[in-house]
């Protein structure tokens, strides 16, 4: 569980990270409901939508 401790906590591997948490969250659940609109819903899956959402997601939580 040492890598998820890595990839929560600041640089001194104690201090949790908010954004980073967030950011773990929430591309979970970018991840999650696409695939649940195109295997559940049926819905066919539009790579460009996707692609604008998966930036909008880089660009909120600060990717370099």
């Amino acid at each position: 569980m040492k890598w998820l401790r890595l990839l929560t906590t600041t640089r001194d591997n104690s201090t949790p990270d908010v954004i980073r948490i967030g950011s773990i969250l929430l591309g979970t659940q970018f991840l999650v409901l696409a695939a649940w609109s195109c295997i559940a819903l049926g819905n066919a899956f539009d790579a460009q939508n996707y692609g604008l959402g998966a930036a909008a997601l880089l660009a909120a939580t600060g990717a370099k």
